[in-house]
């Protein structure tokens, strides 16, 4: 029993000896595989960091051509011929020419003082009925409203009763003119007849006249005072309701022709000397899509303003394509008959404005041109006078001028 007791013992310590190998063998293996992966890290670091660092050193070559655009080079704007070609770069001259200028304005629609009507009544009273509105087309005569009115019936009273006295006195005139011619009477009776027949006439006459200057007529309904239109045209305001009491400061209806009406326009001293009457004047009015409407000068002020430095020109349009309405503005045009003395001269087109002064291209050599500030005369639409800053027979761009600008000027 003894020595089957040191046998199981032997065995037991015999085992316990290889498990603490392997424990030890699995412990090393795991630091091994931290130092292989930490090193392998620490490679691809290294690696990556020269990687970007060679990028840096040799940038990556691009098949794509460099832009073909001007430059600056001091005064010059510089460009290849290829830009040139590519934007039609032209060149013209300035020279020397007569221009008729053209004026540019704004002005405001006025109404032809001569096809407008301000109607009101000319006593107090109360409205009995409207039967015109804004926006109706009238006539000459046709009635806008009616007004009740007592001062108008006295007038009228005493209208009937001066009719009866003249009547009364032309008959005893007539009779007593058959009594003095057939000897009855004396000629001093027919006389005094006479004078009191001339006498009630006169009141007859004055009475038909009071009754007019309020409005009424002399054959009219009694006490009623009809307002009517002038003019023919259309009412473009109305200022009184059914059942009001109006006074005779009042102006109740306004009746316009607004087939003609006039533009006013204030022009400054320095272009008025070129408008003449009869001169051609375009309008563009907002909000029609540009449609352009015409007309002809009619009056050119005499007299300048103190304050603003203008004289008033007068446009009459009429039979517009466009509604033109009292009070509206306009962008007005004047095509100037007057021809100017020579003068120095460039298209339109050729100049340009770069950071708020007028500006054109002058020609250096066949790559390159000066950008030039310049100061502008008149205009005629088409062509500008050149005050100063350019010398005649320099040539200047005519046409790429925003080519050039854009590219340089952004």
């Amino acid at each position: 029993m003894t020595e089957h007791s040191h046998e199981l013992s032997g065995t037991a310590g015999g085992s316990a000896k290889p498990a603490a190998t392997d424990s030890a063998n699995k412990k090393g293996t795991v630091w091994w595989v931290l130092i292989i992966g930490a090193a392998i890290a620490v490679g691809l670091v290294v690696w990556n960091n020269s990687r970007n660092a060679s990028e840096e050193q040799e940038p990556i070559a691009s098949d794509k051509p460099a832009r073909d655009v001007p430059y600056l080079d001091g005064q010059w704007i510089r460009y290849s011929a290829g830009f040139a070609e590519r934007n039609k770069l032209t060149f013209i001259a300035a020279e020397k020419g007569s221009l008729s200028p053209v004026v540019h304005l704004t002005g405001v629609v006025q109404f032809d003082p001569d096809r407008v009507a301000a109607i009101g009544a000319r006593i107090g009273g109360r409205v009995r009925s409207v039967t015109k509105i804004e926006g109706d087309r009238v006539k000459s005569g046709d009635v806008l409203a009616e007004i009740e009115s007592a001062e108008l019936g006295a007038a009228q009273a005493a209208l009937i009763s001066a009719r009866a006295h003249h009547g009364a006195a032309l008959a005893n005139e007539r009779r007593e003119k058959e009594l003095a011619n057939a000897k009855i009477s004396s000629s001093r009776e027919a006389e005094v007849a006479a004078a009191a027949e001339a006498s009630a006439r006169a009141e007859l006459q004055a009475a038909e006249g009071r009754v007019r200057a309020m409005g009424g007529t002399p054959n009219g309904e009694p006490g009623i005072l009809q307002l009517r239109s002038p003019i023919e045209g259309r009412v473009v305001a109305r200022h009184l309701l059914r059942g009001q009491f109006v006074e005779p400061t009042l102006t109740a209806f306004k009746v316009a022709d607004l087939s003609r009406v006039f533009v006013e326009l204030a022009v400054f001293e320095r272009d008025v000397t070129t408008i003449h009457s009869g001169d051609k004047v375009e309008f563009t009015v907002p909000g029609t899509g540009h449609k352009t409407v015409t007309g002809r000068v009619s009056y050119v002020g005499d007299e300048i303003d103190l304050q603003t430095k203008t004289a008033a020109v007068r446009v009459i349009v009429e039979d517009s394509p466009v509604p033109l309405r009292p009070g509206q503005s306009v962008m007005a045009t004047i095509h100037t008959s007057a021809r100017a003395e020579p003068t120095l001269l460039l298209p339109r087109d050729s100049v340009t404005s770069v950071d708020g002064r007028w500006t054109v291209f002058v020609a250096h050599d066949e790559t390159s041109v000066e950008p030039r500030s310049i100061e502008l005369g008149r205009q005629d639409g088409d062509r500008v006078e050149i005050a100063k800053g350019l010398k005649e027979g320099e040539r200047v761009v005519s046409n790429g001028v925003f080519a050039l600008k854009s590219e340089i000027f952004r």
